[in-house]
């Protein structure tokens, strides 16, 4: 009887574990929408220093907004897929620099982004439950109460720059303003580039109990991802002031907006000065920096062939 006793508990204690270690594959599916912050690592604008690659050359005062949906697939006890649509704005502007070769350019943009991406996600850290209160004398595991995963992807964006004049914005990509198509010139870019995500993001669980079991879950996270694309026009700007007549060439080809947006500063309108002057940093691909906060709902699916009452 005993034995018996025993053998039962052992089994019941069995399956409860297994339960719990598979429960997550009953709430494998995620749906997210997420606002935050953009900021752009490229050769406009910049902080007041010569241009440096990555986050030490990042401006605040260029932050604008992002948006994005998401779509979340749990494969894995720790491990996610998460497909993204994101929108996002980002911009740079020689004025917010005070360092001279910068500011000298006087050169400016804003361009709308459109980001479809992958990422594969890794829990590094689980959230972790204890007792609900804290009582004097009563010992157990402490809450923590948030998830910390990091993030690698690929994708693809849709880019199109333009340049502020008096108060207008004009679309850049089709003005060739460093001279694309003419003599000696680079050759154009397509607005289309890969790019890949990277970076860290934490999760905390809003609620949980029976009903989140049968009805689905809500959570909160916040992800930082640095997006590094394949393009260094994200800004319209890449390698050197066209030298072989500058902007009147340029301007003769292609009209007005296309001298003005050349050069703006009219330092470099006459080009011929033996060595092209350098424009931008054609050595160094474009980056910007996500900040999305987002509510996520996971879907509950219900267990099979389990009893009604």
């Amino acid at each position: 009887m005993r034995s018996s006793f025993i053998l039962i508990l052992t089994f019941l204690s069995v399956f409860s574990l297994t339960s719990s270690a598979q429960k997550w594959k009953r709430q494998r599916v995620e749906y997210s929408l997420g606002f935050g912050a953009s900021n752009f690592l490229g050769d406009l604008g910049g902080r007041d220093q010569t241009g440096t690659d990555f986050i030490m050359d990042l401006e605040p005062r260029a932050t604008r907004y992002a948006a994005n949906l998401g779509y979340r697939y749990q494969f894995g006890r720790d491990w996610f897929v998460k497909g993204n649509l994101i929108y996002a704005l980002v911009s740079g502007d020689d004025a917010l620099t005070k360092q001279p070769a910068r500011a000298r350019r006087e050169l400016n943009f804003k361009s709308h982004i459109v980001e479809l991406s992958a990422q594969l996600e890794y829990l590094l850290i689980r959230q972790k439950s204890g007792h609900l209160y804290r009582l004097r004398g009563v010992r157990g595991k402490s809450w923590f109460r948030f998830e910390v995963y990091l993030i690698g992807g690929i994708g693809g964006i849709w880019y199109s720059p333009y340049g502020r004049r008096n108060g207008s914005w004009t679309a850049l990509s089709g003005l060739n303003t460093e001279g694309q198509g003419l003599p000696g010139g680079p050759s154009d870019y397509s607005g289309f580039t890969a790019v890949i995500p990277y970076g860290i993001g934490i999760r905390r669980n809003l609620g949980g109990g029976a009903r989140s079991r049968r009805f689905g879950s809500f959570s909160i996270s916040l992800e930082l991802t640095v997006r590094k694309t394949f393009s260094d026009y994200i800004d319209d700007v890449s390698d050197v002031y066209y030298n072989d007549g500058g902007s009147v060439a340029i301007g003769n080809a292609y009209g007005p907006d296309a001298a003005y947006f050349h050069d703006p500063s009219g330092h470099y309108a006459y080009g011929g000065y033996g060595e092209p002057q350098q424009r931008g940093d054609v050595t160094d691909k474009d980056s910007y920096m996500l900040g999305i906060i987002a509510l996520n709902y996971k879907v509950s699916k219900r267990r099979r062939n389990l009893p009604k009452f």
